[in-house]
């Protein structure tokens, strides 16, 4: 008799356990879910956040050649209407992905009613869309969300090139040299700091 008991419970025992087992399995595959869209959505956002400051180099180089003047409006530069989102930006209304001017720290005038001259200043080389802040920003931005995390930091790089390659396509598969140079210096920036961590690692 106590041995079916000790057996009664040793089974039960058992089946506790097995019933912890498979609650431990379905948390373990939620929380795989959840970081697998945290990746794709730290990529999504490092590609927007990229995508956006591209097309701000992009219209402003237009504007310091004088293609836009005051007043107009961007669709005379040839843009479509999928780049909606785009002018929404530059006019300092907020996107549809949630994105502003005001959100990435730009307190100046919307874009679409720059004058050449004010243009120009913005992509200077000291300027709030020039190659240093632009590519500070963004890389700062991946560091954000990605700390010392080697995955987080690759994934967010993935992000910048897809971004970038999605500015180039929505401007005819060309951009300015300023945008590259930015491009450049982002990965850099990301490069260096995922370097670092590699030969921490080791």
């Amino acid at each position: 008799m106590q041995v079916q008991n000790s057996t009664n419970a040793a089974l039960s025992a058992f089946k506790q356990n097995q019933g912890v087992n498979a609650n431990n399995q379905n948390d373990k595959n939620v929380e795989q879910k959840s970081q697998e869209k945290s990746l794709e959505k730290t990529i999504n956002e490092s590609a927007v956040s990229v995508a956006i400051s591209m097309n701000a180099q992009y219209i402003l180089m237009a504007m310091n050649a004088s293609s836009i003047t005051q007043g107009n409006t961007l669709t005379q530069a040839g843009l479509t209407t999928e780049q909606q989102d785009v002018l929404d930006f530059l006019s300092g209304k907020e996107s549809s992905s949630g994105m502003s001017l005001k959100n990435i720290g730009y307190e100046g005038k919307p874009i679409t009613e720059l004058t050449p001259d004010e243009a120009k200043e913005l992509v200077s080389e000291d300027g709030f869309f020039g190659v240093t802040q632009t590519s500070d920003r963004v890389a700062n931005f991946v560091f954000s969300f990605a700390g010392d995390d080697l995955e987080l930091l690759q994934k967010g790089r993935e992000g910048i090139v897809q971004g970038f390659e999605e500015a180039k396509k929505m401007f005819g598969g060309e951009l300015p040299e300023i945008s590259y140079k930015t491009q450049e210096r982002t990965l850099a920036l990301i490069d260096e700091k995922i370097n670092s961590l590699k030969g921490e690692s080791n």
